[in-house]
């Protein structure tokens, strides 16, 4: 609306413009006009189909939860992040340890997996029960040592979108304090 005031008032300059210059005509003002008017509903189109391709909130969205604690997760069972560190938003669920999209976007996650000596852990990101994106730590040797394994996405996301991580076929033991996951929306 902004622009259009501002268009409107740039035609009102030309057209005094021309009536203190003397080369005012009713054609030449009629015809002025109608072009401009043409210009700024084609102006106003173009605006409209660039606002479809636009986030549709400005409100920042980000979220990082890590497991406090050691813990075993049955398979099938969501991860619960319950140490929240930080939740501009209040998007994500410690208690479920889900994140529900607030807005339509591009969201960027990662998740950061310390599973225990001896075991395997495949963390899946899920979307609606869907799996997007898979991780592996594959720990089944006879070391006593913790493996990591990371991973990272970008989805495109719709309001109401449920994202979590689970382990697609195993019970895992995860190790607290290491064990992360966070999303942020970037367009």
């Amino acid at each position: 609306m902004q622009l259009i005031t501002t268009c409107s008032s740039f035609l009102l300059l030309i057209l005094n413009l021309a009536v203190v210059h003397g080369n005012c005509s009713n054609t030449l003002a009629s015809t002025l006009i109608q072009n401009q008017l043409i210009l700024l509903e084609k102006l106003v189109n173009v605006l409209d189909n660039v606002s479809k391709y636009r986030c549709c909130s400005t409100s920042p969205v980000v979220f990082h939860a890590v497991i406090s604690s050691s813990r075993t997760y049955d398979k099938g069972s969501p991860w619960i992040y319950d140490q929240v560190v930080t939740n501009v938003g209040n998007a994500y669920n410690p208690s479920t340890g889900k994140f529900t999209v607030p807005t339509k976007g591009i969201y960027q996650f990662n998740w950061y997996t310390l599973n225990a000596p001896e075991t395997l852990s495949h963390a899946g990101l899920y979307v609606n029960g869907y799996i997007k994106a898979r991780q592996a730590a594959n720990n089944n040797g006879s070391t006593k040592q913790w493996i990591t394994a990371g991973s990272s996405m970008a989805l495109p996301l719709n309001k109401g979108d449920v994202v979590y991580i689970k382990d697609i076929n195993y019970k895992v033991q995860l190790f607290g304090q290491w064990t992360a996951f966070g999303g942020v929306l970037i367009n």
